[in-house]
C-alpha cells in the first residue's frame, strides 16, 4: 500500500477560522459573478435528449434508453429525481446542471487540500468555478461536469493515505461510473495502465482491486441491459454509431487551426474556453517543480496528459472540441493552484485577480443566445394565442420542449401559407408585412457597456461581436389576406 505524501505546503498555511471565512466570502462571489455572466440555461440540444431520457424514468421505470443520450444513466436518473422533485420545466434542468457545478467545485477544493494545503483549495475552487469551459456547462445539463467529479473522485480514493482493496474497488466504481457518463473516460484511465507496469506511485493490487470496481459498475450496467431489452452491450453499440460521420477537426469551437501536430496546443492556449490558465501552468509548473510529488499529485498529472494525448491523437473521431480537455485544465488548476498557494500575499492576489477577471470577460464575451429563433418563437406564439405560427422546421422540431412548458400548441412547421405569420431570420423573409422585430441580444459586456454609454467608443469589429452578436429575428404575415383560426383547416401553401 501506498500512502499519500502529506500536503506540499509550507506550515504557515493553515489559515484560521478568519481566513476561511475571507476565502469562503471569495468563492461565493466568485460563483455568482460567473452564474451571473455565464448563465445559458435551456439550449435545446444534448440537454432535450437527456430530458427526454429523465422523463422516460418517471412515466416508464425502469427506462433503459433509446439513444447514445439516454443511456448516460449518472446524468439521467439525477435529472430525473430533479424532474420528480421540481415538475417538468426549466428549474429542473437549472439545477441538476448547478448539481454537477457544484459537486465539481467541491470535489477539486478537497483533492487540491489535499495535494498542497487548504490554501490551495479554496484557489482552485475559486478558479474553477470561474474557469469558462466549466461555467459553460454549469447551468446547462450535460455530462461533462458529472463525468470529471467522478474522475476526481476515483483519483482521491485510489491514493488515500489508507488505501486498501475496498477503496481501490471504490475508486474502480468511481471509474466505471465517469465511464457510464462518457466513454471518453477510458482516455485517462489508459495511464494506469502504465502506472500498474511501473508499480509506481500506487501499488498494483490497487490497481487489480480498481479494475475490479469498474468491471462491477460496467457490469451491472450490461446485465441491466440484458434484462430490459436483451443486449448487454446496447449502450456500446449505441455510442458507437451515433455519429459515424465525424471526420473532422472541429473549427465552429472558438479553436485556431493552423497545423494538425500543435492544434491540440492551441486550443489550450488560444481558446476562450481556458482564460489564461494554461499561459499561467508553465511558470507554476517550473517554479514548483519537485513540490508536488504526492501519489495523488502524480496520478492526476499521467491521466490529464494520457487523456490530452489521446484526444490529440484521436481528433477525427472525438474532433477538438474543448469540453474533451476538462481533465487537463482541472489538473492544471491544481498546479496553478497550488504554486499561487506558496506565493506572497500581493503576488498572489494581483495573479488571481487577473485569472478571474479575465475568465469572467471571456465568459462574457462568448456568451451568446445560441437559440434565438427558437426563443422568438416562443414569444411570438404566446403573443399570438389564436393563430398558427411557422417556422422553419428545425426550429419547429427543437423548440418541442419549450413549447411544451409554455403550453403553446399553434405553432407547425413552415412554409407558411398566405395569410400565416411565420418566424424566420430577418434576411430569409419573405415578402409580406413585418408584424414584429427582434434584434439578437447583445453579450453580457455589450449589454453592461451598453447601459453605461460607451457603445459608441467600441470600434466596429468588436462592437459587432458584443452589440449584435446573432442574426435578428423577425415575425412576418405572409400577405394581406385574413389568418386561419387554430378551428379552421391549414392555410393552403
Amino acid at each position: 500500500m501506498v500512502a499519500a505524501s502529506p500536503p506540499d505546503t509550507p506550515a504557515h498555511d493553515a489559515p484560521g477560522p478568519p481566513w476561511h471565512r475571507l476565502w469562503a466570502l471569495s468563492l461565493i462571489l466568485a460563483i455568482v459573478a460567473a452564474l451571473l455572466v455565464g448563465w445559458i440555461g435551456y439550449i435545446a440540444s444534448d440537454d432535450a435528449l437527456y430530458y427526454r431520457g429523465a422523463a422516460r424514468w418517471l412515466s416508464d421505470p425502469p427506462f433503459a434508453g433509446s439513444d447514445h443520450w439516454t443511456t448516460r444513466f449518472p446524468v439521467v436518473v439525477p435529472f430525473a429525481a430533479m424532474i420528480a422533485l421540481l415538475g417538468h420545466g426549466y428549474p429542473a434542468f437549472a439545477a441538476t446542471a448547478l448539481l454537477f457545478y457544484m459537486l465539481l467545485i467541491a470535489v477539486m477544493m478537497r483533492l487540491c487540500a489535499s495535494i498542497a494545503g487548504a490554501r490551495s483549495g479554496w484557489i482552485a475552487a475559486i478558479l474553477t468555478a470561474t474557469l469558462p469551459v466549466v461555467v459553460a456547462s454549469a447551468t446547462t445539463v450535460g455530462t461533462d461536469l458529472a463525468e470529471a467529479s467522478a474522475l476526481l473522485i476515483g483519483v482521491m480514493l485510489l491514493t488515500g493515505a489508507r488505501a486498501g482493496s475496498a477503496r481501490g474497488i471504490a475508486a474502480g466504481g468511481a471509474f466505471g461510473v465517469a465511464i457510464l457518463c462518457r466513454e471518453t473516460s477510458v482516455l485517462p484511465l489508459a495511464a494506469l495502465g502504465a502506472i500498474f507496469l511501473s508499480g509506481r506511485p500506487v501499488e498494483r493490487r490497487l490497481l487489480v482491486a480498481a479494475g475490479l470496481g469498474i468491471v462491477l459498475v460496467l457490469g451491472a450496467e450490461a446485465v441491466f441491459q440484458y434484462a430490459a431489452t436483451g443486449d448487454a452491450l446496447r449502450r456500446y453499440d449505441l455510442a458507437f454509431h451515433h455519429d459515424a460521420h465525424i471526420d473532422r477537426a472541429a473549427n465552429r469551437e472558438g479553436n485556431l487551426l493552423l497545423w494538425a501536430p500543435v492544434d491540440p496546443l492551441l486550443v489550450l492556449l488560444v481558446n476562450d474556453d481556458f482564460g489564461l490558465l494554461f499561459w499561467v501552468l508553465p511558470l507554476a509548473w517550473w517554479q514548483g517543480r519537485g513540490r508536488l510529488t504526492s501519489p495523488r499529485a502524480i496520478v492526476l498529472a499521467a491521466m490529464a496528459l494520457a487523456s490530452f494525448a489521446l484526444v490529440a491523437v484521436l481528433v477525427h473521431k472525438l474532433v477538438l472540441n474543448p469540453r474533451y480537455f476538462l481533465l487537463p485544465a482541472l489538473a492544471g488548476v491544481a498546479w496553478v493552484a497550488a504554486w499561487l498557494a506558496w506565493l506572497a500575499p500581493a503576488r498572489r492576489t494581483m495573479i488571481m485577480l487577473a485569472m478571474v477577471g479575465s475568465n469572467l470577460l471571456l465568459l462574457s464575451a462568448a456568451n451568446v443566445h445560441p437559440r434565438w429563433t427558437m426563443e422568438v418563437l416562443v414569444e411570438a406564439s404566446r403573443s399570438y394565442p389564436h393563430e398558427v405560427v411557422a417556422a422553419d422546421p428545425h426550429i419547429v422540431a427543437i423548440a418541442r420542449e419549450s413549447l411544451a412548458f409554455a403550453g403553446r400548441r399553434n405553432v407547425a412547421p413552415g412554409p407558411a401559407g398566405p395569410g400565416r405569420l411565420v418566424v424566420v431570420e430577418a434576411d430569409e423573409a419573405p415578402a409580406g408585412r413585418i408584424v414584429a422585430r427582434y434584434p439578437a441580444p447583445p453579450t453580457r459586456i455589450g449589454a453592461m457597456i451598453r447601459s453605461i454609454g460607451l457603445e459608441p467608443w467600441i470600434p466596429a469589429p468588436i462592437a459587432r461581436r458584443m452589440f449584435h452578436p446573432g442574426a435578428d429575428v423577425v415575425l412576418v404575415r405572409t400577405s394581406a389576406g385574413a389568418c386561419r383560426r387554430l378551428t379552421a383547416p391549414p392555410c393552403a401553401a
